[in-house]
């Protein structure tokens, strides 16, 4: 292979070292690798080799799509440090409620507590908690929040088809944390999204899946991990 040869095998090469430097970094680094690509095809699209094109268009899909994953992993960052707290204590609530629930030996009772538990450790990182224990205008938890009323009919139902996609997904061993390892402290990895809430009403089979790494769930460290970033 002479110099000429060995220097065009080694261009594709380079191209996917120089992409595998920007994918999985911030997404401002990402946004300018996308506008360089898109200025360089603008300017010469007519004059670059098919071969090449080909190549910069796979790079901006790639981009594309790392953008994608990039503004969701802090969106998830960003709601998982917000809600942090409020979740902490309202999986303290719902704990001890199904713990309650499960010594009168009620069913159906314990049936709704473990929904609950199960919608606190499993609710979207992706999306604004909503809170499963609003506080009533004199401070304290509302026994029922289901039933309990509320000014914003969008938030309730919003909570209402989460509750309810939990618990079908509690009945169809779906959860990302199932009941038996959330009672053995497990929780959702940081960057765990949880369930999510399709427009169907039913979880998308793609976001609806456990973490790659792991089992998709973190052991409890101590009582204070809302102080966790």
């Amino acid at each position: 292979m002479d110099r000429k040869q060995q220097r065009r095998s080694n261009k594709p090469l380079g191209n996917s070292v120089q992409l595998a430097h920007v994918l999985g970094s911030g997404s401002n680094k990402i946004k300018k690798k996308i506008r360089d690509i898109e200025r360089l095809l603008q300017k010469k699209k007519d004059v670059l080799p098919d071969t090449i094109l080909i190549e910069k268009e796979r790079s901006l899909e790639a981009l594309r799509f790392e953008l994608k994953n990039a503004e969701l992993r802090v969106k998830v960052q960003q709601n998982a440090k917000k809600y942090h707290m409020v979740r902490f204590f309202e999986r303290k609530k719902a704990l001890r409620r199904y713990k309650q629930a499960v010594k009168t030996n009620n069913k159906k009772e314990i049936r709704a507590r473990a929904v609950d538990l199960c919608y606190v450790v499993n609710f979207p990182k992706t999306e604004k908690y909503i809170a499963l224990y609003p506080t009533s205008e004199d401070g304290k938890d509302t026994e029922e929040p289901e039933l309990s009323e509320e000014k914003n009919d969008k938030t309730t139902a919003r909570r209402s088809a989460y509750h309810k996609l939990i618990a079908a997904s509690m009945d169809s061993g779906e959860l990302p944390v199932s009941l038996p390892d959330i009672l053995k402290g497990a929780k959702l990895d940081r960057d765990g999204n949880g369930i999510q809430l399709a427009e169907t009403g039913k979880p998308s089979s793609k976001e609806n899946t456990k973490q790659e790494s792991g089992s998709g769930v973190q052991e409890e460290e101590d009582e204070d991990d809302f102080f966790e970033s």
